[in-house]
């Protein structure tokens, strides 16, 4: 009825419309759920999306990705060289010097292990811009061909999805989370490979050095990883419920300015700005539990 205050036309809407199975928001043959966070954003469990899946949306950039991966590559590489070649210096200025042709070679030896130090940083350093201008501008293809397709499947769905998702949380799927799966696909990939090429890397020079020290050294590795794994899990599900949380704050923003000449006939802006603050300290909470974890674990 007219002249309802936008917390009770919210209300009936949704009391009214019909309920059954929703479309889901990305087709991907996975059977729809039942009023998820979209409508409550409520400690709905996180939908579990294979990593590949996540890769995939990158596919179309796939050639700037392999250049960003080898550039990784080197850039990792250089990274590890130049303690290398320092402890050679070390090494250089620490033997016994006492002819001067040994210190004429010994000077020789210096400058040129400074001098591979030198092209290795500069080397690392073109790699390093590189590795981030192409996996940054892959990113934002992304995330602008992500954000077309998730239009274009909102545009398609019955009526029915409209009366029982509100629109501000529409728009909050189509900005922040679009942005999330964009860091999936490129920059936590790229933060991926270049651990991962460092470890190995590593690991390499390690087992190079004493081998018996580096086993002993992995001992712990399999503790550390049943860790991590429960951790990620725990951070997904706790990630999930602040953008649900996020996304129904600017669901009540968007129902409040949009019905504004309502709230002013019916003096409802305590009503609101409390509705709007009591969302917004729940993602507050959420954030604030979100960084105390990942303090905790880093610091661990």
């Amino acid at each position: 009825p007219q002249g309802r205050p936008p917390a009770m036309v919210r209300e009936m809407r949704i009391n009214t419309a019909p309920r059954g199975n929703r479309v889901p928001l990305l087709n991907n043959g996975e059977t729809s759920r039942i009023l998820s966070d979209l409508e409550e954003g409520s400690n709905v469990q996180a939908a579990n999306v294979g990593f590949c899946r996540v890769i995939k949306l990158a596919k179309h950039d796939a050639g700037k990705l392999v250049f960003a991966t080898m550039a990784l590559l080197v850039a990792s590489l250089s990274n590890l060289l130049v303690p290398k070649y320092g402890g050679k210096i070390i090494d250089i200025v620490s033997r016994d010097v006492q002819r001067p042709e040994d210190k004429a070679q010994a000077l020789a030896d210096v400058n040129g292990t400074i001098l591979y130090i030198v092209l290795i940083v500069v080397t690392g350093s073109v790699c390093t811009a590189l590795r981030a201008w192409l996996f940054n501008s892959a990113s934002e293809r992304v995330v602008a061909r992500l954000r077309q397709d998730l239009f274009s499947h909102l545009v398609n769905q019955e009526i029915a999805f409209f009366d029982v998702t509100r629109t501000g949380e529409l728009l909050s799927r189509l900005s922040e989370d679009t942005q999330i799966i964009k860091n999936a696909a490129t920059t936590n990939l790229s933060e991926a490979l270049r651990n991962l090429t460092t470890t190995a890397i590593g690991l390499g020079f390690m087992f190079s050095t004493s081998w018996k020290l580096t086993l002993l050294a992995l001992v712990i590795v399999p503790v550390i990883s049943v860790a991590v794994r429960k951790f990620g899990r725990f951070l997904r599900e706790l990630s999930h419920q602040t953008q649900a949380a996020a996304a129904v704050a600017s669901s009540i923003a968007e129902e409040s300015f949009g019905a504004i000449r309502t709230v002013r006939a019916f003096a409802q802006e305590p009503h609101e700005i409390s509705r709007y603050g009591g969302k917004v300290n729940e993602t507050l909470k959420l954030g604030l539990k979100q960084a105390k974890v990942v303090g905790l674990f880093s610091g661990g």
